[in-house]
């Protein structure tokens, strides 16, 4: 048996700095689904009836998610969270073996790759991931190809010979 090195999904409650809030028509489908790219449901909330009226899904820290009942508008609703340390060929594996719409992994021309997965309602998120071996080629990238007002980390900093 392999040990993973994935640490544990942080289960506190914190003041979340962004969340995604998706509609779906079945939260028990949704839930499944959302399982097999590492989600778990943090919490589900009550409403009249004890019938459950929203979950809140987590896969990383400050990567929430928050499933209410309700019609749900196809393509209306994306997110793209940060992959992690995870592997993007099984996570699809896994997804498409779920039932979802599944797109990748791609590699982008911004020096990532992508696995874009729908679920049943028409929720789209996608998970990214840098390519580590290619950091070399995206810093030459960031430095002749992107402008704008902001602060190159200093992996990413011109260098001076």
């Amino acid at each position: 048996m392999t040990e993973s090195k994935k640490p544990a999904i942080d289960r506190s409650i914190y003041a979340m700095p962004m969340f995604a809030n998706f509609a779906v028509g079945d939260f028990a489908a949704a839930e499944s689904l959302y399982a097999s790219a590492g989600f778990v449901n943090l919490a589900t909330i009550l409403g009249p009836g004890g019938v459950p009226s929203l979950v809140h899904l987590r896969r990383e820290k400050y990567q929430d998610i928050l499933l209410t009942q309700r019609p749900a508008v196809r393509g209306s609703t994306s997110v793209s969270f940060a992959a992690g340390d995870v592997d993007l060929d099984d996570v699809a594996d896994r997804l498409r073996a779920a039932g979802a719409e599944v797109v990748g992994p791609l590699d982008t021309p911004w020096f990532t790759t992508d696995v874009t997965f729908t679920d049943q309602d028409g929720n789209a998120v996608t998970l990214t991931a840098p390519r580590m071996m290619e950091q070399a080629a995206a810093q030459v990238w960031v430095n002749d190809e992107i402008t704008g007002d902001f602060e190159r980390p200093e992996t990413l900093a011109p260098t001076s010979e």
